[in-house]
């Protein structure tokens, strides 16, 4: 029996030619009601809608090839096919949290909607049936070997249930062909990417409930994950940061361009690029804060321009760096020493001396201790690095501390 848009129609018998072989690798079958333009119920007559499932189904012998038929099983036990498409041929969008619908790109195009019994039934069913669909639209021709049905079946129900999968282990366990099984790992990874993009959707959007069921699913599977804001959550404009940086004997300062949005990895390797710095010797400290690599600056107060950091540069021994590692790399350059030096801040960090009574104040004074002249501004260049004469060496004793306190 075949589907049209005028009722019920017999298929028609195959045209004769070597024998196929058969989508008996069923992927995934729920339970379901249907109707026919949204109007007219699909069921043998005399059998309810409990009786119905919706099938997906794969060719073993060719990848790609997928199948979605509606069954009827009656309580007979007898199980007729209602219609059947190729999912080539199909757009299926997903309507309500319980209801999907059917389209077919094909003559007559045909229109079925479906509700299932529970939304954790129809998550489930359309994080498989997408996965499956973007599959079959790409047409990948590699041939699968009829035995390995089960680790197929295996890889789509257990995403979506409470058992980890790996389809490495699996495909080693059943001896796939590598052509399976490189299909095998890319299907069960597409499936985790759906979850984790409807994920970000669900979350972008305000429904809790979707992002409960797609995160629980994750981690059912036990998916390692990196979740941080998408981009557009800050402000998209390059800023000047202005650095101090400083290794054991010399000090200098550099203006970074840089976005609020990059993590300090990035910052890293932006650094690493452009004066030689390798990533492991860096250690940045922000508002007097130890940076870690996935962070944001602008979690770390980084958002105008001119705004400041400090970067200490540990030795190759520190950072546990080998002879080979550290060829190409440098700590402070000769170039970078020429720039802007700091030897000014070591009599910042000691003492001051007041411009009217030239008393020698503590360094922690904002005004002279005698004749309460204000403190002199430093340097332009350095004005708006630190506010305060003692922190590079509180941004240094950040970077000593966790020195001692670490294995690097």
């Amino acid at each position: 029996m075949a589907l049209s848009s005028g009722g019920w129609a017999r298929a028609p018998p195959p045209a004769p030619g070597p024998p196929q072989s058969a989508c008996g690798t069923v992927l995934m079958s729920v339970r379901v009601s249907a109707r026919h333009s949204g109007l007219r119920p699909l069921r043998l007559p005399g059998s309810g809608d409990e009786s119905l499932r919706l099938q997906l189904s794969m060719d073993p012998g060719r990848a790609g090839e997928f199948r979605l038929a509606l069954r009827d099983a009656s309580s007979s036990g007898r199980s007729v096919i209602l219609a059947e498409f190729d999912l080539r041929t199909v757009k299926y969008e997903v309507k309500s949290s319980r209801c999907h619908e059917l389209r077919v790109t094909t003559p007559p195009h045909d229109c079925i909607s479906f509700s299932f019994r529970s939304e954790q039934e129809a998550q489930q069913w359309s994080t498989v049936v997408m996965s499956s669909l973007r599959e079959a639209q790409r047409g990948q021709g590699s041939v699968l070997n009829l035995s390995n049905s089960t680790a197929l079946l295996r890889c789509h129900s257990e995403v979506c249930t409470s058992r980890p999968f790996s389809p490495v282990k699996a495909s080693r366990r059943v001896g796939l062909f590598p052509d399976t099984r490189d299909f095998l790992i890319r299907l069960h990874h597409s499936l985790l990417e759906d979850l984790c993009a409807e994920l970000a959707r669900a979350i972008e959007a305000g429904d809790a409930q979707s992002a409960v069921w797609h995160a629980t699913a994750l981690a059912q599977q036990q998916v390692a994950l990196t979740i941080q804001p998408s981009e557009r959550s800050y402000e998209d404009w390059e800023i000047g940061l202005a650095v101090v940086v400083e290794d054991a004997s010399s000090s200098c300062f550099v203006t970074v361009k840089v976005f609020p949005r990059m993590t300090v990895s990035s910052l890293k390797q932006q650094m690493c690029l452009e004066y030689g710095f390798h990533p492991r010797v860096q250690r940045w400290v922000i508002g007097q804060c130890l940076c870690a690599d996935a962070r944001s600056l602008a979690s770390y107060g980084v958002c105008r321009d001119g705004d400041s950091a400090f970067l200490y540069l540990l030795s190759a021994q520190q950072a546990r760096l080998s002879r080979q590692a550290c060829q190409g790399y440098n700590t402070l350059r000769p170039c970078l020493l020429s720039l802007q030096p700091l030897a000014l801040f070591h009599s910042l960090q000691s003492e001051w001396s007041c411009p009217s009574c030239t008393f020698i104040n503590k360094p922690t004074r904002p005004g002279c201790e005698i004749c309460s002249a204000a403190r002199p501004e430093p340097p332009q260049s350095l004005k708006h690095t630190h506010s305060h004469p003692c922190a590079i060496t509180s941004a240094t004793h950040t970077v000593t501390v966790y020195c001692s306190t670490t294995t690097l």
